[in-house]
């Protein structure tokens, strides 16, 4: 079978190489060029944030005494409201600054209380998410003994 001759207009075998070389090189080189313009570009947004803030309880009843025996007796009879809290607190503080447990709403010392001025709070507490407890600013009370 004879050769058949080789068309000359679409180039040599090795032109087609070298220029296929070229291209890839050009790409090669061309790329680290274009990843960057990728990354490097910028972009502006605005960002809304706000902080939320308890106020005290109003409509807070609270009867509170300590007569001359010195049997301290706190009783909340109403904690009050406070717009988005979730739970409320009561808190109870002797003369010289320490929490004392309380039962509930209530307080009723079982001997003679110590002398002098014992403070109470009252809070609104938002539960933002397990764990985070925003506590609101206090209801506060004072009695002395």
């Amino acid at each position: 079978m004879p050769r058949r001759p080789r068309n000359t207009a679409a180039g040599t075998p090795a032109l087609g190489r070298a220029a296929a070389v070229v291209a890839a090189a050009a790409v090669l080189v061309s790329a680290p060029g274009i990843a960057q313009a990728m990354f490097t570009g910028t972009d502006t947004a605005s960002l809304a944030a706000s902080t939320m803030s308890l106020a005290a309880p109003t409509g807070t009843a609270v009867v509170a005494a300590c007569p001359a025996g010195r049997i301290l007796s706190i009783v909340v009879a109403d904690h009050g409201t406070v717009p988005r809290a979730t739970s409320y607190d009561f808190v109870l503080t002797d003369p010289t600054g320490a929490n004392v447990p309380t039962s509930g709403w209530t307080y009723t010392a079982a001997h003679p209380a110590l002398k002098g001025t014992w403070t109470y709070q009252i809070h609104g507490l938002y539960q933002a998410a397990p764990g985070n407890t925003w506590i609101g600013a206090p209801y506060t009370g004072t009695v002395t003994c």
